[in-house]
């Protein structure tokens, strides 16, 4: 886990929000969830909901994904912004939202049993078939 502030937003901008904190490395998520909603694996960070404030979410949306977790999009331009486990503490965020790159690296790819065939996982990341 690395210290850093950061800015983010979704693609149209209806939802803008900075972090401060800790952020998690990089997971690689390969489920059939994630693959439905971003059209690929999805890259998350992860922090503490007390390092996430919002300087707008007039457009977030958060719909139920299952009886474990919702995600949270834009209403306007469709994209996918964060995932959170129920009653967690913690906000996973599509590392793709962030206004400049964060200074974390990937470190796992998680449910690769589900991955597509028409990629390579990158064989110096640890990989598992379940979170990990």
């Amino acid at each position: 886990m690395k210290k850093i502030n950061s800015k983010g937003k979704c693609l149209c901008g209806g939802i803008k929000f900075l972090t401060k904190g800790f952020h998690r490395e990089v997971s690689n998520c390969h489920c059939i969830q994630c693959m439905k909603t971003h059209g690929n694996f999805a890259a998350y960070t992860k922090v503490d909901d007390d390092c996430l404030k919002f300087q707008s979410k007039k457009t977030l949306k958060w719909f139920k994904s299952s009886k474990k977790a919702k995600r949270g999009f834009c209403l306007r331009c469709g994209a996918s912004v964060f995932f959170k486990v129920n009653k967690s503490k913690t906000t996973s965020i599509s590392a793709g939202m962030f206004d400049k790159s964060l200074k974390v690296k990937t470190n796992k790819n998680i449910f690769v049993k589900n991955r597509l065939k028409y990629y390579k996982i990158d064989r110096s990341i640890p990989k598992f078939n379940r979170y990990s």
